[in-house]
């Protein structure tokens, strides 16, 4: 867990002098948003957010400030960055969260069934099914079902989190949420079911030949026992490893997905931070971004100790 503090300070140097390379800032943005100013009124501006001060100075600034939790000022939205971040989080992660269980649970377990039996039918069926559905963008999917479901079926609602200023409390306010998660939820489960049920299907696949398989097979040991107990919780492994390494891939994904479909998420405030220039609200997205990540990996490694108890006594034995 320390040894994500390095990982993070290298993200937050990296970022901010990347972001300082590039072209323009966001007084800039705000200038040409009201049709432009002269030099004094840029001036004044870059002199009130401290954009006038060295590089150095700068980063140094925002280092200690990030010490105490602070994030810094938002040029574009005028309004602290933390308050932006703990605004739209939630809906991103209500949204990635959603995506990430259904996908792993429901490519998992065809995973399984395909892998029960390599060469069946059942396998080639879905094997092709996964690789179709893998090879479609995420936001073409999401576009169509947007057309299907939204446009032509009026079935559920086409964009945003909730229905605006609709008044709803409780179970009433959760099922109108559920309703405009439904398909960006369904495009991004879609897509990333595909992979998980790849690799759990390729993993089984190799398991059957390992040598404790034909052990339990030898104890006359029933074939949908050998498959649970032995070779999918084996194969489980590397689809573990697959999901915390596909959780930078998934928050990055929202960006599109938000921005499809209008939800007010993190990826479409990182969106609007770009837009806006604003160097301070991206940096604290960056960072948040890179905390997630650890987050979950910290995560994985617990859930694959739980599975495999020879990582967690290695562990304890070196």
């Amino acid at each position: 867990m320390f040894g994500s503090i390095p990982v993070l300070l290298i993200v937050v140097v990296l970022t901010f002098l990347l972001l300082e390379a590039a072209a323009g800032d966001a007084v800039d943005a705000y200038l040409l948003s009201i049709g432009g100013g002269d030099a004094a009124i840029a001036r004044s501006l870059r002199v009130s957010y401290g954009l006038d001060q060295s590089m150095a100075a700068r980063l140094w600034l925002y280092l200690t400030s990030l010490a105490r939790l602070d994030l810094g000022w938002s040029v574009a939205f005028d309004r602290p960055v933390r308050d932006l971040i703990l605004e739209r989080l939630p809906n991103t992660l209500l949204l990635m969260g959603s995506a990430t269980a259904l996908s792993f649970a429901i490519g998992s377990a065809l995973g399984i069934v395909a892998g029960a039996k390599p060469g069946s039918g059942r396998d080639r069926v879905l094997s092709t099914l996964s690789l179709v559905l893998y090879a479609i963008p995420g936001f073409w999917l999401g576009l169509v079902l947007s057309i299907v479901f939204a446009v032509q079926l009026r079935w559920l609602p086409t964009s945003g989190i909730e229905t605006i200023a609709s008044g709803r409390t409780g179970l009433s306010r959760a099922a109108d949420i559920a309703a405009h998660l439904a398909l960006p939820v369904g495009t991004l489960t879609l897509v990333y079911m595909a992979l998980f049920l790849r690799v759990m299907r390729a993993g089984m696949a190799e398991v059957w030949g390992l040598d404790f398989v034909l052990f339990a097979r030898s104890k006359g040991l029933s074939r949908v026992r050998i498959v649970l107990r032995h070779v999918a919780r084996n194969a489980l492994l590397p689809l573990v490893t697959m999901l915390g390494l596909q959780s930078a891939a998934m928050l990055g994904g929202s960006v599109v997905i938000e921005s499809i479909f209008a939800i007010p998420g993190f990826g479409r405030l990182a969106q609007e931070a770009v837009s806006g220039r604003d160097t301070a609200l991206l940096t604290g997205i960056i960072v948040v971004s890179a905390v997630l990540v650890v987050l979950v990996n910290l995560a994985i490694d617990i859930a694959y100790a739980a599975l495999d108890p020879r990582v967690g006594a290695s562990e304890r034995g070196a």
